[in-house]
Formats: structure tokens, C-alpha cells, sequence
């Protein structure tokens, strides 16, 4: 990691707030009526110009920023040399300067111990096999605190993910891991994993729980101390939850339920500040969850706190700073909601709300004190304005917009429902473009990845808009399977690859035609992850639907699905497995839905795109699916990028994808008219393979 010196003219045109705090109102409390959002909201218009794809997936202006406890700093993540770097801003002098830079990384995310230090994580490749490191506000005195994974499908050095950030243990943070004392010369991860406290300025370790090697450990929580206190893992089909009183005792059962793999009985979310108190989420006399308390002394779980009658709890819990209390809960609709507990901070909510109308509205840091806060403001047409809120001098000054983009260029994100062939419902989110009123447009399916738990929320998206912006439709089902709608519908997505999730998808094109909406000669379907499955899918096993397809990171072959390297080394027969409870049962089951026996069935052009370091869908499933799309002469093209992973997270290969499927779709899902199938084209777009570097002191 290297610390580089930045114009200062540069640094703050990105980063200095538009609004100076000590000019803005002096009252000692928030005045009734906050300041308006220097942006209204005008009615989009089809006149203006689409935003570019570099507005629209470069890197943002701002990430993440958090305050320090104190209130006085905000840090954050800023572009610099085409990566996302750290950054500080002090907010007495009104002066921001750049921390730390990765060579060949972006730092993903970090977060504060004490005012003066930063834990921060890095990316390498796109391995999600994260560096992490803690600096100083200088970037001088920056700790390699555990690496990146170093070689392919070899874990060497020190590797390590964190259970706990200990915001209240200014030197120390809960990790587990591996550990070496000598990095450069470690060939191979040596003994058990280990859980431990790790001092951030020294790498002193004190271990809390040595691994087994075939613990199938699921959950860990700590308490404030930093003492391991709760786990949850798998043995055979069953979930057992496990607690003790403080390091070095004995863990006891407390609960066991047959694991779900996705929404499970219990759902600890953390521990109160009298590290007694539990806080989880039980699915047990509620299938769209509900909060409880559970008592670690007695062993008693008090009455539900909450629980929505419709839509889904969310595991986002809001307490305030130390979780000295309880002050709210998430649940989801169509949009998403708090339950509050604390009427101070309902009311103050309200008041955000009635300010800044018609948008979402987070606090997404603030001072220990209360007194400062940092807030988020977006919608559909906004992915994200953010605000710093000072309640001792009753100011709301502008911080940074993430993106520069106007709103009137971009278009709503509606919520809609349509009933399934089997009279499921299905809800989701329409995206229409400029001028569509009266006329049907190009409609481009677009599902979701996951595919399980997981949802299209309402808010910007980046697809969406992009894709609307060019003159198509979107929609966006969140079909059965997905998150947000209680278990029973999750379970009914249960197996159902390729089936009755496929269908959704299917009857959700049915009923935009039906609907006047969409051109029943101009669909296509585009989808990353499950997505990507969801598209080859829908070209293999209803030909008829689609004029093209993109596949972005897509499982193509369901038989290694779920499958992972060794994992039949310590997978006992009977065990718990992914593949066989979600995905199908058995090999035939599996085979009967999977793309890749079924290429021959394609009719139309496809565009393919692949990271080769993609932990999650490896890229295997590629040149299994572009051998056969050889082997049957389709018409196709493909990139595959050499260092990146699941999604392309860096710049340049981000717009140049982008820009790929807009020529894609130019050329396949035409505007007016029917559809031609042009010649063969083969796109390889691979960069020279190095090796990843980690950061430096």
C-alpha cells in the first residue's frame, strides 16, 4: 500500500462538502423544517440526454464515509488512479487528504478504532478473499494484519475474516483464521483455524477457540469484551447453537433445529450492551420473522418485540452506540420500513422523511455521543446524497453526492405484481423508459442473483436505469425463492432451477405483453449470477421467449453448482449439502435443467462475460458452455477478464462490459423491427496474468 501525495486543487473538487457547517443555522435544536435537498425531484423528461455508462458504473464520488467517534472526522473511500483509495476529511478545517492507495487493489471497506486509527479491507482480483490492514490518519504507520489468498486455489500466509469490529475496544477486533509469523516465507497454511482477538497495532493474538477440521461452523458471535460467546454449526442436517459464559468456557447447547441453509429457526443478530441480552430472529411461530431477546443466563426467550404483518424482518438492527439500547428493527415491503422502539428517534426520522420527500433516508454513522450524524438520502432516480447532520447546531449541511447524475435523465422504478401460472403471486419492480406511455417497448428481463433470500428492493439501480436510458423496459420479478416474502415462499423456490422459477420469469414476460406493455417480438433476457443461470436457462428451455440473451457470470452446468473444491473430504454421506436440498436431489434431477446439455436448443445471439478468479462460479462453468456453444455453431460473443471475480469490479473492465451489451442489444433487441442474426463473433478481451499485490507499509 503506498502513500502518494495528491494535488490539493484535485482533492477538493471530489471532496470538500458543498456547504460550509458554521454558515448554516446556530439554533441549539433541528429546526421544525430542515433545509430542502439541493435537488428537487423534476419530472423526468425524454428530452434530455442519456447518462453515459461512465456516469453510470465508474467508480462512484464518494463510498462508505464514516465518522469518527468524536464526531470531528469523516473517512472514506474516493477514485484515485482508477481505484478506490481511503481518505479523511476534518471537518473543522474543511480540508480532506488522501490516507492510502492500493498498487493493484481498492480498498473495500474499513471502518474506525478510536478517532485515530482505521481498519480498512482490500481487494485482490476479485477474490473476495479480502487484505487486511489498519493505518494511522497519515497513512505512515500502516500493519499488515492478515493477507489476500495468494495462488491459485492454495491458501498461504496469513488469512483471516472478522467476526467483530469491537467498536468499543479501541486497539483490538475478533478475527478467525489462519496465522503465520512469517508471511514471505510461508508456503502453506499450517495447523487448525483459530479464532482470536488480534491487536491492531502489534498483531498480538489471544486465541478464544481452535477449529476442528470438520467443524462445518456457520455463526459467530462476541460480546462487547470481545469474548467469543455464541457459534452455531452444522452436524449432519441439524443446526446446533452453542453458548458459554466467557472465553476459555465450556460451550453449552442451547438450541438445535434441522438447518435450512438460508433462513434458519434462529437468527442471532448480537448481543445487547449488558452482554447477557441476546437479540435474534426466530422463524419459528413466524415465517416472516420476529424479534426477540433471549435471556443467556435463564435460558429464557421472552415474547416476540416485533413482527411485521407483511413483507419480512430484516436483520438490520438500530441501537444506538454501543448498543446501550434497542432503538429499532428493518422489515421490507415493496420499500423498506422501521419498526422503532425509541420515540426520539421516530420523531427525528419523520422529520428526515417530511424533509427530503419521497426518498429512503438512513443514518448511516454518528458520533458516540449522538450529537453528529451522517446521513444518506436516495431513491429511485438517486443512488445517494449524502448529509452531515450536527443537532448542537442544528445544521444539515450537503457532504457529497456518490454519482453526478440528474435526475430528470433517469426514470421511475415502480412496483408491480402479477399472478404465476400456478396463482402465485409475484411482486417486483418496472422500469419504463422515456416516451413509453401509450406505446410497447422493448422489454428486457432482468432476474436477480442468489438466488435464494435474496431481492430486487425498490432505491436506484444501476441495470435499470442504463438499460431504460437506451429506450428498453425492465422488469425485475422477484420470483418465488427470493427474500422479502416470508420462508414459505422462499421454500417454494426449493429445487426449483430451471422449473417453477423459470416460470415466474416466463409469466412475468406474459403478462408485461398482456399488459400493453411490451413487444411480444422484441424480448430479451439479461441476468449476473442466478441471473446468468435465469438467462440460459430461458434460451435453452423456452427458445421461443427471447430474441437474445446476456449471461453475466452464470452457472451453466447445475452438476457443479453448489459443488465445492474438497469438499468430499470432510462432507460425511446424510450431511447437509447445498446442491441436493437447493438445487435438485439427485444428478438426473439436476441434468434435466442444466444449460449446458441443452446449447443445441438456442436460437439467437448471446453475449457471455466471465471473471477467471470468480470464487462463487468458477470459471469452469464457461468453457464447459463455450465448447458447446462451439460444438453447435452459435452465434456468440464472450469476455473473460483474467482478474476479475464475480462481477467486474474494476473500472475498466466495468464500462467496457457495459458498453459491450449496449452495442449488443443495439444490434439484437432493435428498437423497431425484427431481429437479425449477423455472423459469428467471438470477443475475448483477456488481460496479462501477474501476480496480485498486497499492500505495503
Amino acid at each position: 500500500m503506498t502513500k502518494r501525495a495528491v494535488p490539493a486543487s484535485s482533492l477538493l473538487s471530489v471532496l470538500t462538502p458543498f456547504l460550509i457547517l458554521g454558515a448554516l443555522s446556530q439554533a441549539a435544536t433541528i429546526p421544525p423544517a430542515l433545509p430542502p435537498p439541493p435537488a428537487s425531484l423534476p419530472a423526468p423528461t425524454a428530452t434530455l440526454p442519456a447518462p453515459t455508462i461512465e456516469q453510470l458504473f465508474g467508480l462512484p464520488n464518494v463510498r462508505q464515509p464514516r465518522l469518527s467517534p468524536d464526531g470531528r472526522k469523516i473517512a472514506f473511500l474516493f477514485p484515485h488512479e482508477k481505484k478506490m483509495a481511503l481518505g479523511v476529511f476534518d471537518r473543522a478545517t474543511n480540508e480532506s487528504r488522501l490516507i492510502l492507495r492500493g498498487e493493484d487493489e481498492s480498498i473495500f471497506s474499513f471502518f474506525w478504532k478510536g478517532n485515530e486509527r482505521l481498519v480498512f479491507l482490500a481487494d485482490v482480483a476479485g477474490n473476495e478473499s479480502f487484505f487486511i490492514g489498519s493505518t494511522d490518519l497519515t497513512g505512515k504507520k500502516m500493519l499488515r494484519l492478515a493477507e489476500s489468498q495468494r495462488l491459485e486455489d492454495n491458501l498461504t500466509g496469513t488469512l483471516a475474516n472478522i467476526v467483530d469490529e469491537l467498536p468499543s475496544d479501541p486497539t483490538r477486533i475478533v478475527v478467525a483464521g489462519y496465522f503465520t509469523d512469517n508471511v514471505d516465507n510461508a508456503l502453506f497454511l499450517g495447523g487448525a483455524a483459530i479464532v482470536a482477538k488480534l491487536n491492531i497495532l502489534n498483531r498480538a493474538r489471544s486465541p478464544a477457540l481452535e477449529f476442528k477440521e470438520s467443524d462445518r461452523t456457520v455463526r459467530l458471535i462476541a460480546d462487547h469484551r470481545g469474548a467469543l460467546r455464541l457459534r452455531g454449526h452444522i452436524v449432519g442436517r441439524e443446526l446446533i447453537w452453542e453458548h458459554r459464559a466467557d472465553d476459555g468456557a465450556t460451550f453449552r447447547e442451547i438450541a438445535r433445529h434441522a438447518y435450512h441453509g438460508y433462513q434458519e429457526d434462529w437468527q442471532p443478530l448480537g448481543f445487547a450492551e449488558d452482554n447477557v441480552t441476546l437479540w435474534l430472529i426466530s422463524r419459528q411461530q413466524h415465517d416472516r420473522g420476529a424479534l426477540y431477546a433471549f435471556n443467556t443466563k435463564t435460558g429464557q426467550l421472552g415474547d416476540p418485540l416485533f413482527a411485521p404483518t407483511e413483507g419480512e424482518l430484516d436483520d438490520e438492527l438500530i441501537t444506538s452506540p454501543g448498543k446501550k439500547s434497542l432503538l429499532g428493527i428493518v422489515y421490507e415491503t415493496d420499500r423498506r420500513h422501521i419498526h422503532w422502539f425509541d420515540a426520539s428517534r421516530a420523531a427525528l426520522q419523520a422529520k428526515l422523511e417530511n424533509t427530503f420527500t419521497g426518498a429512503e433516508v438512513r443514518i448511516t454513522s454518528q458520533s458516540d455521543d449522538q450529537t453528529v450524524k451522517l446521513i444518506w438520502v436516495g431513491h429511485d432516480r438517486e443512488p445517494g446524497t449524502y448529509f452531515i447532520l450536527d443537532e448542537k447546531t442544528g445544521s444539515l449541511a450537503l457532504f457529497k453526492r456518490s454519482r453526478n447524475l440528474d435526475p430528470a435523465q433517469l426514470q421511475p422504478r415502480r412496483p408491480i405484481s402479477y399472478v404465476a401460472r400456478d396463482g402465485v403471486t409475484i411482486h417486483g419492480y418496472l422500469t419504463l423508459p422515456a416516451g413509453a406511455a401509450g406505446r410497447r417497448s422493448p422489454l428486457i428481463m432482468h432476474p436477480h442473483g442468489g438466488p435464494f433470500g435474496v431481492r430486487d428492493s425498490w432505491g436506484f439501480d444501476h441495470d435499470a436505469q442504463f438499460l431504460a436510458s437506451r429506450g428498453y423496459a425492465v422488469l425485475q420479478p422477484n420470483f418465488r425463492g427470493s427474500g422479502g416474502y416470508g420462508r414459505k415462499f422462499l421454500n417454494q423456490g426449493r429445487q426449483q432451477w430451471g422449473r417453477a422459477m423459470q416460470d415466474d420469469l416466463t409469466d412475468g414476460v406474459k403478462w408485461a405483453i398482456a399488459q400493453g406493455l411490451a413487444d411480444s417480438k422484441r424480448v430479451a433476457i439479461y441476468g449476473a449470477s442466478y441471473g446468468g443461470y435465469a438467462t440460459l436457462a430461458g434460451l435453452t428451455l423456452t427458445p421461443e421467449l427471447y430474441r437474445c440473451g446476456v449471461n453475466y457470470v452464470g452457472a451453466a452446468d447445475l452438476e457443479i453448482t453448489f459443488k465445492q473444491r474438497g469438499e468430499d473430504a470432510y462432507v460425511q454421506p446424510g450431511d447437509f449439502s447445498y446442491q441436493t436440498e437447493w438445487v435438485g436431489a439427485t444428478a438426473a434431477y439436476r441434468a434435466a435443467t442444466s444449460p449446458l446439455n441443452f446449447v443445441d436448443r438456442i436460437r439467437v445471439p448471446t453475449l457471455h462475460a466471465y471473471g477467471e478468479k470468480d470464487p462463487r462460479v468458477k470459471i469452469d462453468h464457461w468453457t464447459r458452455l463455450e465448447a458447446q456453444l462451439q460444438k453447435h455453431g452459435k452465434t456468440y460473443e464472450s469476455v473473460s477478464q483474467r482478474k476479475q471475480g464475480h462481477g467486474f469490479r474494476d473500472e475498466k473492465a466495468s464500462v467496457g462490459f457495459y458498453g459491450q451489451l449496449e452495442t449488443f442489444l443495439q444490434n439484437h433487441l432493435v428498437p423497431e423491427g425484427n431481429v437479425t442474426i449477423g455472423q459469428e463473433r467471438v470477443i475475448e478481451s483477456p488481460t496479462t496474468p501477474t501476480t496480485p499485490t498486497t499492500p505495503q507499509p
